[in-house]
């Protein structure tokens, strides 16, 4: 066909019709495909794209963030901001807000992303449950997964691939091959307070430092770590934070800040303290449940409960701190500012007024999970021996009213000045403690008189001021150093009146395991208890920072029991020789110094004789329980464990006591004057509470009933 034939055969308008096609194709591409993406924040993109998978929560669906969630989840999206660190407490949302910064990265901003947990089994987890239900379930990542061709290495619950070449992986801290081959912009190191992220002998040295080498590559590199801290020796976390600008959440006060139009009224909210004037408040029933919370603010305006979810919506990060290293961003988050429904206010205050009934084992918990603090263990070291002095006492008679039962510790020395130290100690309600005597016995312990002069002690009886005698209980020698077949011999013999010999576990890199072993441990005959010396001296040590008399105080005589050693500046000095030390690793121990520091090692072998007999019988259980505990109760208690053979802890049925340690309770201290009226709260219900407050917690007060 030639061209004008060809040509002939056109109908007319096709021409035209096709060039408009053509140019409304071509600006299409330029509007859309060739466009520049506009840019999101960290939480537009978690409001427009996010999901909270049905597999990881109570809730799922779309994601809506409260407003302290937004600021921090802009930040760890923030290319201008290189380190990103996150104090936390629990329930504030921060592992759902760390993968939606991830998802962010992949989709967003296509790299290469890393997530540290601290041992390989938490990072399979997190890649498992977390990771991969977030990719499964966001609309915009489920679309670039990768088909997996045959051939191809699959995705596996630590790695994970997109079609838009980002891929995520997850490792372990603790692994020696953690952080090696491998690059990554986007860096994420999770609860790096966990020992997981403490180097080893053999390691190349801080793991978070290796983390961040990791993406040294890329000019761009961000790295966002959080944990909820531990203790403040040892807290990484914290160190951390206390680097960086140190940004709170500031909210405006709901009563004097004008609808958040000006400066005045704003303030972080705070758990406060005793002696700070602002923070949560409560008032208490007349027997000791929570009547009402509120917040005391800065400004002085009482703050309801009610009111917290129009502050959290108007609220603003601000730097409190010059950060040491250029855009290093910190944030503290603490379960009060959360408005889920179990970090209500109330909610709070009732788990603090429930750590007092057990402070030893449940204020760090507190601190820790719900206040986003370390936990600071004094043990006593930072009182001066000698403030001990003005400390002491007239107990008007050998052994305080207060005092229920009777220990002795006790530790053998050889050489020059062989002799056998033993301390007598007297034990209250909530363990309040005091000292009733220390006692000095010469003589080389190979000879059979000594260890008759201190059987001789431990069948004596000291006086109470009603005319009374009380017997030691049980006893505690240390067997572990000079003599051991002499104290295994005297103490295998009077094993039914509870004189148990006792040794220190081997505990490496500062481990802490439970003080009483479950059963003895036997040889030719002897038996003897591998006690755990460091939550010994924790728990002993930690007792002599507190300053106001209550559980776990520890009284001194101004004159002893007769016999004793003087009660003076040298003994003290002695108390408090032993240090709880930071190791280079980041675990603390107690370290034992050349000078003399019986008078130390007595008071821990005594504290654990009292776990001895706590070990033997609920009714000593229910010693270490708070003052107002009802006596009833600790009648019925029954033998906390079976005893393993005869003579062992609870198979002495003729213990001896006396009625002196079924002795009334210490009355209750004067209530203090109330204060101004709160508005009305729920009231939550807290049956047997004490009213306790324990002086040495990090903060919190009451209004009315004993503070």
């Amino acid at each position: 066909m030639t061209l004008a034939e060809r040509i002939g055969t056109h109908r007319r308008g096709e021409y035209p019709a096709g060039r408009d096609a053509t140019r409304a194709e071509l600006d299409r591409l330029f509007d859309e495909a060739l466009i520049f993406k506009p840019h999101m924040s960290g939480s537009e993109w978690a409001e427009e794209h996010g999901r909270i998978p049905k597999s990881t929560g109570s809730e799922s669906g779309p994601v809506t963030l409260y407003g302290y969630q937004r600021g921090l989840m802009d930040a760890m999206c923030d290319p201008t901001l290189p380190l990103v660190t996150v104090l936390k407490a629990a329930r504030v949302g921060y592992t759902r807000l760390a993968t939606l910064a991830i998802g962010y990265h992949l989709h967003q901003d296509p790299t290469l992303c890393a997530v540290a947990q601290p041992v390989e089994d938490d990072a399979e987890e997190f890649g498992a449950t977390e990771i991969a239900p977030m990719l499964r379930e966001t609309p915009v990542l489920a679309k670039m997964l990768r088909p997996v061709r045959k051939g191809e290495k699959q995705d596996s619950a630590t790695f994970y691939q997109l079609s838009n070449g980002a891929l995520v992986r997850v490792v372990g801290a603790a692994s020696d091959d953690a952080f090696r081959r491998y690059s990554a912009r986007f860096l994420f190191a999770d609860e790096i307070d966990g020992d997981g992220w403490t180097p080893g002998a053999k390691t190349q040295g801080d793991k978070l430092k290796l983390f961040w080498t990791r993406g040294e590559t890329f000019y761009n590199r961000k790295q966002v770590r959080g944990s909820t801290p531990l203790l403040e020796e040892t807290s990484r976390v914290w160190k951390l934070w206390l680097a960086s600008d140190q940004r709170r959440y500031f909210v405006p006060c709901p009563q004097c800040s004008e609808h958040a139009g000006e400066l005045s009224g704003w303030q972080y909210l705070d758990w406060g303290g005793k002696d700070t004037p602002h923070g949560l408040k409560w008032d208490l029933n007349e027997d000791g449940t929570l009547k009402s919370v509120w917040y005391q603010g800065t400004c002085g305006c009482i703050i309801d409960e009610g009111s917290k979810a129009w502050m959290d919506e108007r609220g603003d990060w601000r730097p409190t701190a010059t950060p040491k290293t250029a855009g290093h961003a910190g944030f503290h988050l603490w379960t009060g500012m959360s408005l889920n429904a179990n970090a209500a206010w109330p909610v709070i205050v009732q788990e603090w007024l429930e750590a007092q009934d057990d402070p030893a084992n449940l204020v760090q918990p507190f601190v820790n999970l719900r206040l986003g603090r370390p936990y600071r263990q004094t043990y006593g070291q930072e009182i001066k021996p000698t403030s001990f002095l003005k400390r002491r006492e007239a107990y008007g008679a050998e052994v305080p009213d207060f005092v229920r039962t009777l220990t002795l510790g006790g530790d053998v020395q050889s050489g020059t000045n062989a002799r056998i130290e033993g301390a007598v100690w007297g034990w209250g309600a909530g363990l309040e403690c005091a000292l009733i005597g220390h006692f000095v016995i010469p003589g080389d312990p190979a000879e059979p008189d000594v260890w008759r002069n201190l059987d001789r002690l431990l069948l004596r009886g000291f006086k109470r001021s009603d005319g009374s005698e009380m017997r030691i209980s049980a006893a505690a020698i240390d067997s572990g150093g000079h003599h051991t077949s002499e104290t295994y011999a005297f103490c295998t013999e009077r094993r039914r009146r509870k004189v148990w010999a006792i040794k220190g576990k081997s505990e490496a890199r500062g481990a802490r395991t439970k003080v009483w072993p479950r059963l003895p441990s036997t040889k030719l005959g002897s038996s003897w208890y591998m006690v755990g010396g460091n939550a010994a001296r924790d728990f002993a040590y930690g007792s002599l920072a507190l300053v106001d008399p209550g559980p776990r105080f520890v009284h001194f005589p101004v004159v002893p029991s007769h016999g004793s050693r003087p009660i003076d500046a040298e003994y003290f000095e002695q108390l408090t020789r032993e240090k709880l030390v930071v190791r280079r690793q980041g675990f603390t121990e107690w370290e034992k110094p050349k000078a003399a520091h019986e008078a130390g090692v007595c008071f821990v072998y005594a504290y654990v004789a009292m776990c001895g007999l706590q070990a033997s019988s609920g009714r000593y259980v229910a010693l270490g329980r708070m003052p107002e505990r009802d006596e009833a109760e600790e009648a019925a208690a029954e033998p906390a464990v079976e005893p393993s053979e005869p003579g062992e802890p609870g198979s002495d049925a003729e213990a001896q006591t006396t009625d002196a340690e079924a002795a009334a309770e210490p009355a209750a201290a004067s209530a203090p004057p109330p204060s101004p009226s709160p508005p009305p709260a729920p009231v939550y219900a807290r049956p047997q509470h004490s009213g306790f407050i324990n002086h040495s917690r990090p903060g919190g007060w009451m209004s009315r009933g004993r503070d």
